[in-house]
């Protein structure tokens, strides 16, 4: 198993943990990304399991994503199944996700388009916990990778619309996550 893959399972199985705590009430909340609720929240990070399922299946993006229906735990479980059987084949990392991003970004392997969407799932958890009133702790491991990814990124990338909020000035002894946080526009 690639690093990518444990980061991305890893990050898989902690926004299934928000999930479990969360109750109805939350999807219908504000989350702390500009306009989203925990619907958006939600449907968000189910397509990006839709997404990596798909590349991983077929090496081209999927038709549709999922939205939130009445068992959104038991929905993402299922489609966590599905995609994580997917991504358990040989060779599969090394296939070709063809432009996942628009053909600015151009083809990647699978392997490293699972490590982007783990980076990806980790603040959504954490927008999830918030919106859900439950436990904000995310993964020192996933935390650290997040930052990682995201600061690889051109600025001009990141922070273009749809994308990243401008970045908040951490408090002096903040710890790495709220650093992450910050640097991905999250007020905590």
């Amino acid at each position: 198993m690639s690093t990518n893959l444990r980061l991305y399972t890893s990050a898989v199985y902690a926004f299934e943990h928000v999930l479990k705590m969360a109750k109805p009430s939350a999807f219908s909340r504000k989350a702390p990304c500009a306009g989203w609720t925990g619907k958006d929240v939600y449907e968000h990070a189910a397509g990006n399991l839709a997404m990596i399922k798909s590349f991983a299946a077929t090496g081209k993006g999927p038709k549709s994503t999922p939205k939130l229906g009445a068992d959104p735990l038991g929905a993402w479980i299922k489609l966590r199944d599905q995609t994580l059987q997917v991504l358990d084949h040989a060779h599969v990392l090394e296939s070709i996700a063809h432009d996942p991003f628009g053909p600015g970004f151009g083809p990647m392997t699978v392997d490293t388009l699972v490590g982007f969407m783990a980076a990806d799932l980790v603040p959504h958890t954490w927008d999830m916990a918030r919106t859900a009133k439950v436990d904000e702790r995310l993964d020192s491991a996933l935390v650290k990778h997040t930052l990682a990814t995201w600061k690889a990124l051109p600025d001009d990338v990141l922070r273009m619309p749809g994308m990243m909020a401008a970045a908040v000035k951490p408090v002096p002894g903040a710890d790495a996550q709220t650093k992450m946080l910050n640097f991905l526009g999250r007020t905590v």
